[in-house]
């Protein structure tokens, strides 16, 4: 992997062991890149050659997924890693019990947290075990149950002996703020732009603004949109209108497929599962209209779809989730629409279509959005000081905190 700027410090001393825990399967896609397989998540090669590196520097490594249960396996790399699915069942039951006992088992030095589990920051304070929550989270769903737990997890964030809280981009970041953890020590990272400004030119509109190719990316689930999507070309074909919606990502793909059925729009909506990385922007750029309908009850960090539809030089359409804001501007770099109202989306879809300027516009200011996109402080660089943990390191780090 080319790092973006690895730190100075010493990650590899003796003794270092380091667990991950993800929803990520980090087996499957090594797996995957060894065979000569392209990634299905923007930066995912680059996490994954990362966490690689630093086996192969003489750091123990255990990557935890937690998507589903899987044997313990030492990849090539000398990372080792198993599954464990921590949710299971219809009211997703919880596995903590399980995920505490793999934990101590394996005993290690360095935690890295990348999912909001306050017991697992607990029970690393008790252990002596350093850790650094790297989430890529917001914590906007209404309700008791959801303020409790964001509560519980600001209290566990809190406490003297974690260093640092890191979330993805600085909407995420400022979120960990208002559920009450100390500015100080919140830390926004961002990925690397991988992706060339100039692979794609810039776009025209549609001839005919009646007909458009919509793309979505992502999970395929009510939370994510995904069904407002649908009831927009549905909308569109009771107008007289003609939108076909291609949705490439996992997820309650029979659900959609049958909904999709029964408002008569199934041959309008095509579910494609999971697709290689490569061919979900090429499907960007055949479209018209790249969508990002994320509900604000979803906890979105924030979604790489947005730069990959602006990399496609695709115009993009946004939901006006919290965690969207700034990183895309109303009619400057994509348009902007209200959140879980599809007649909105649908509106704001024949607007644009029939503005022939600002879609060219749009699309001519994607290269400059995407040249600004991230932000200065990157995965790998946040790691690689964290780990190190000098003097000098730990102050860098505290230079970029919100708090600072």
């Amino acid at each position: 992997m080319t790092s973006t700027g690895t730190a100075p410090g010493d990650s590899r001393r003796p003794g270092l062991r380091l667990l991950i825990l993800q929803f990520g399967d980090y087996a499957e896609a090594a797996h995957r890149f060894a065979r000569g397989e392209d990634e299905t998540y923007y930066a995912q090669r680059y996490t994954v050659e990362y966490v690689a590196g630093l086996a192969r520097a003489g750091a123990a490594v255990r990557v935890v997924s937690l998507g589903a249960d899987a044997p313990l396996e030492r990849l090539p790399s000398g990372v080792e890693s198993m599954g464990l699915r921590l949710y299971r069942g219809r009211f997703r039951r919880s596995r903590l019990g399980a995920l505490l006992a793999a934990a101590a088992a394996w005993d290690p030095t360095h935690l890295l947290l990348q999912v909001p589990l306050p017991e697992l920051v607990r029970w690393a304070i008790r252990r002596g075990v350093q850790v650094l929550p790297l989430l890529a989270d917001s914590f906007r769903a209404r309700g008791l149950r959801p303020l409790l737990r964001a509560r519980r997890l600001a209290a566990a964030l809190n406490a003297p002996e974690v260093g640092f809280v890191a979330n993805h981009g600085p909407n995420a970041a400022a979120d960990l703020v208002r559920i009450g953890v100390d500015p100080g020590k919140v830390l926004a990272f961002d990925w690397p732009a991988l992706l060339p400004p100039d692979r794609f030119a810039a776009k025209r509109a549609p001839a005919d603004p009646s007909r458009l190719r919509l793309v979505y990316a992502g999970a395929v689930t009510e939370a994510k949109g995904v069904g407002d999507l649908l009831a927009a070309v549905a909308l569109a074909r009771a107008a007289g209108c003609d939108y076909h919606a291609t949705i490439a990502g996992a997820g309650e793909l029979d659900a959609f497929r049958a909904r999709a059925a029964r408002r008569g729009i199934a041959d309008r909506v095509a579910l494609l599962g999971r697709q290689p990385h490569q061919a979900v922007l090429t499907l960007m750029n055949a479209g018209d209209v790249v969508v990002v309908p994320s509900r604000h009850a979803y906890p979105e960090g924030m979604p790489m779809t947005i730069y990959e539809g602006l990399s496609s030089r695709s115009p993009v359409l946004v939901s006006d989730h919290p965690m969207f804001r700034g990183r895309v501007v109303h009619r400057e770099s994509a348009v902007v629409f209200p959140a879980g109202s599809p007649v909105a989306l649908f509106e704001a879809l024949q607007s644009l279509a029939a503005d022939a300027a600002l879609y060219a516009r749009l699309s001519a200011a994607a290269a400059a959005t995407c040249a600004g996109f991230f932000g200065p402080l990157k995965w790998d660089q946040l790691i690689t000081r964290w780990l190190s943990a000098t003097a000098d390191d730990r102050a860098w780090l505290r230079s970029f905190a919100l708090g600072s």
